[in-house]
């Protein structure tokens, strides 16, 4: 059984600097590579070949693992007292899939290593989340302004290589796109092992805590309508190139689109706790779930690359926002001992769980030859379903 280590609150402020430095760093690297995975992946595996089918059934196995091991992931962190360690290892699994997708990029292949990825990289993110919380407590209010970070690697990658695609300076191919993947996880993981601390925190030391703290009712139909919410953003996350080409709009609009949410994150995740002074948690992931809702139906109308772009702006909000708010509920209602396991719960419901669903249907849609106003379509029932579940919700969470 581990030593129960000091509270993250007695952290030196040197200490506490240079881990925040470090995560930030980290932040902008792996999401410069999820800025490459999640736009661009069906534009690579199209151009090897496969079918919408095939690219859901990545997704799919994505999805479906990340739904079942986060969560283990992030019970072994809280027994041994850190996540780095852990944090370490799905950088370096995350680069290896990606190093293989660049020369393996069959059907088969591609399954089965974004199978892998689920199980082995996914949980990188959640035990970012929580390491960044573990730094700031107890002023975890201010995730929001590090969390930023992400959505700036994430933009930056994608409007840079969108303009570079679009001038044919690169090139879509698998063997391009999918080693620029594996190389930022590489970096984010030097990144982790030169600047971050272990930061130690209370370990822990009995399962029962687990099924104590995660047992609330409100707070598990809480992650599930995270989950419902998330599943509606499938075509925007697995398939927003080949929406576009079918909307009749050119690479660029992809972009532009992204661009665009990652002003909207950069403006409204900071200010995350300045909204929640003024505004319940409750109504504000309410307004979220609506704004994705208004999202989806306005994008059936969405004929030009401006109209395209500044309507998935609002995936600041429907996004960006909500994951803010949905991160420091979680926080707050269960103790620092269970932290990574928390989120690792929010990551595997929530992202997986919503992501198999989102990306089966969507995948169906395309399959199937309809018109890209059919997946927005889809995707708006779905945000009224979260939105549905949120309402009795809104009023619970202070």
């Amino acid at each position: 059984m581990p030593d129960v280590t000091p509270s993250p609150a007695l952290l030196d402020d040197a200490t506490r600097r240079r881990a925040l430095l470090g995560l930030t760093i980290t932040y902008l690297l792996q999401f410069a590579s999820m800025g490459l995975q999640l736009p661009f992946t069906a534009l690579a595996m199209e151009h090897a070949g496969a079918g919408p089918a095939v690219i859901g059934a990545m997704w799919g196995a994505r999805s479906l693992t990340g739904a079942i091991v986060p969560v283990f992931w992030g019970l072994l962190a809280d027994r041994l007292g850190t996540g780095r360690p852990i944090l370490i290892m799905a950088l370096v699994a995350g680069a290896a899939v990606f190093f293989a997708l660049g020369v393996m990029p069959t059907p088969t292949a591609a399954i089965v290593l974004f199978g892998l990825y689920g199980i082995f990289a996914n949980p990188a993110n959640s035990l970012v989340d929580g390491m960044v919380l573990t730094a700031l407590a107890p002023d975890t209010g201010r995730y929001g302004r590090y969390r930023v970070f992400g959505t700036v690697g994430f933009g930056t990658a994608t409007v840079v290589v969108s303009v570079l695609l679009d001038r044919g300076v690169l090139s879509a191919a698998p063997s391009t796109l999918f080693p620029l993947c594996g190389a930022f996880s590489l970096l984010a993981c030097v990144a982790v092992i030169a600047l971050v601390p272990p930061l130690p925190r209370p370990a822990l030391t009995s399962l029962a805590q687990v099924g104590r703290a995660l047992r609330q009712p409100t707070l598990l139909w809480l992650i599930g309508a995270g989950s419902v919410l998330w599943a509606s953003h499938a075509g925007y996350v697995s398939f927003l190139s080949p929406l576009a080409t079918r909307a009749g709009l050119p690479t660029t609009a992809v972009g532009f689109a992204v661009g665009a949410a990652i002003v909207c994150e950069a403006i409204t995740m900071p200010l995350a706790n300045e909204a929640l002074r003024r505004v319940s948690a409750g109504r504000l992931m309410l307004l979220c779930a609506v704004v994705a809702l208004l999202r989806w139906a306005l994008l059936t109308q969405a004929t030009t690359t401006l109209g395209f772009a500044l309507l998935h702006g609002l995936h600041g909000i429907s996004f960006g926002l909500f994951f803010v708010v949905i991160v420091g509920v979680i926080a707050a209602r269960v103790p620092a001992e269970l932290r990574q396991a928390s989120q690792g719960l929010l990551s595997s419901l929530s992202l997986g769980v919503g992501g198999v669903v989102g990306g089966v249907v969507v995948g169906g849609i395309l399959e199937r030859g309809e018109p890209a106003s059919l997946v927005w379509w889809s995707m708006a029932a779905v945000a009224a379903v979260a939105v549905v579940l949120l309402v009795p919700l809104a009023s619970r969470f202070r």
